[in-house]
């Protein structure tokens, strides 16, 4: 990407499809260049289908699955759409037909990869190629959308923790030409150089944790661009998109910008404040009397260190209004990165009714404190903003009252089961908010189940896409989850203190005057 410098307010990637490409759009539209959009990379596969099976209002997806096979000559996008297409909709009591599971296989060594660490002992693993054309053509077909009719930055942000399906959703966005890569939650060295190697459809080799493995042993997930639909797909070189990694502190900063692959092009800076997942304190645990993690000094961001490694840095966490932007600039910082402000606009992806609930709120005096809490909710083990809304997953009841149930597995850990008495292992997939049993039975400690939420479900049921179940012989759809930063004081300047709407435009001129 080009003029990467010049982009000034990043939209932020936020949950599953509230950042989706409608929002993307309009605010790469607003000043083109300047602001740059970002869409959720986070279970695309899983989206796509749910639209399909509610008869794709408006008929986007299809347009733009249509495209992928008109751009590439490939029939991906239509055997798709007659899988799992319903003309006028699913009735409102049945249930979604399910994405594949992301389940990994070994790789059938019929061809051979360049390991990063150059190890024998490095272990192939692989998923179905019906999983990997999914993943392809939604990271495309979000990408494609949010870009269409104009020239603005659209940006697509994934969390490292996921890291199954990243690098074939990561192919898809570049094919529609994505002009930014925005990962965190995690560590994504070597992700950059990744980046480069599919610009010529090259065969890649992530590297992916696996718990209990014995010394030496290393995995990757491997995929080779060319053997789309049996070895049938062809595509001219694509540009290189920017990458920007996002961190919470210096060290990892001066780690990446020293990679022995590829730096990143740039870095997010994510103060705890900020919405979704947020890196864990520094030092020993401490809770305040509500149970959410400490911070401390250690936990600040060294702006002056930073600013010395020389590569442009954008902050993020209660950064969303014009004055916090000045200072941004002032610190050394190309810009800023915005979420909540975004995810409460008309525009977002949030479903509406949410969306009023935390306006009312406002309007009748909840203060920040009471409206976001950090939990601990997440599988990841990562904390986790959470939005206090009756009905949703927020509440103790309604958590205790839904059954634990593992069905998306976007957050599943991988590793073996101790051997068996012919010393052979079997890899499982588990989820801390699993079923306890199920989780304990693969090594899990029944400690770490206690308080998780199933974020897959509720994030879904966030944006209007969640399973329908029958609880008690009543069909009820799954609970959300709603995800907010702790600085509401631009949702509230914008909306009169929850009484009125605000479009992505009104924070466009908020921020950047």
């Amino acid at each position: 990407m080009e003029n990467l410098e010049q982009v000034k307010l990043i939209q932020g990637g936020m949950g599953v499809y509230v950042s989706h490409w409608r929002l993307a759009r309009a605010v790469a539209m607003q000043r083109a260049g300047i602001t740059a959009g970002t869409v959720s990379g986070t279970a695309l596969d899983v989206v796509y289908v749910r639209l399909l099976q509610l008869g794709d209002p408006g008929g986007h997806a299809r347009r733009a699955l249509q495209a992928l096979d008109d751009k590439f000559g490939v029939a991906i996008g239509r055997k798709i759409c007659d899988k799992y297409f319903i003309a006028g909709g699913k009735a409102p009591e049945a249930r979604y037909r399910s994405a594949p599971m992301q389940i990994v296989q070994r790789h059938d060594g019929s061809r051979t990869f360049a390991l990063p660490n150059g190890s024998a002992e490095t272990v192939l693993l692989k998923l179905d190629d019906d999983i990997i054309e999914l993943l392809i053509a939604t990271g495309f077909a979000e990408v494609w959308l949010a870009k269409e009719g104009h020239d603005g930055n659209i940006f697509i942000n994934f969390l490292h923790k996921i890291e199954l399906p990243l690098i074939y959703v990561l192919y898809g966005a570049m094919l529609a030409g994505v002009d930014g890569v925005v990962v965190g939650a995690g560590n994504p060295d070597r992700l950059p150089a990744l980046c480069q190697q599919l610009t010529n459809h090259e065969a890649v080799v992530h590297e992916i944790s696996v718990l209990y493995r014995e010394t030496g042993e290393e995995f990757a997930i491997v995929f080779d661009p060319k053997q789309i639909v049996d070895g049938k797909f062809t595509a001219q070189p694509v540009e290189k998109p920017a990458f920007l990694a996002i961190v919470s502190l210096e060290r990892l900063v001066q780690a990446l910008a020293e990679s022995d692959t590829a730096p990143p092009d740039g870095f997010i800076i994510e103060h705890h404040t900020a919405g979704g997942h947020n890196a864990n304190p520094l030092g020993p645990p401490t809770r305040d009397e509500l149970g959410q993690p400490i911070y401390g000094e250690r936990d600040e961001a060294d702006l002056a260190a930073i600013r010395a490694v020389g590569i442009p840095f954008w902050l993020a966490g209660g950064y969303g209004s014009g004055p916090k932007f000045r200072d941004a600039l002032a610190a050394g910082a190309n810009g800023v990165q915005v979420g909540t402000i975004f995810a409460m606009s008309e525009e977002s992806g949030m479903k509406p009714e949410y969306r009023n609930a935390i306006l009312s709120a406002m309007k009748e005096g909840a203060d920040d404190d009471e409206l976001v809490r950090t939990t601990t909710f997440s599988p990841t083990g990562f904390s986790f903003k959470v939005a206090q809304l009756e009905g949703t997953l927020s509440q103790a009841d309604v958590y205790a009252d839904r059954p634990r149930i593992c069905d998306i597995g976007m957050l599943q850990q991988r590793g073996f089961n101790k051997p068996d008495a012919h010393g052979k292992r079997t890899l499982f997939q588990r989820c801390p908010s699993a079923p306890v049993a199920s989780y304990v039975k693969d090594r899990g400690l029944e400690r770490n189940t206690e308080d998780r939420r199933c974020l897959c479900n509720g994030l879904l049921a966030t944006v209007g896409l969640g399973q329908v179940k029958k609880i008690q012989g009543e069909w009820v759809e799954e609970p959300a989850i709603v995800t907010l930063g702790n600085h509401l004081d631009g949702v509230r300047r914008l909306s009169r203190q929850g009484q009125v709407p605000y479009h992505v435009e009104d924070v466009v001129a908020d921020i950047l005057g």
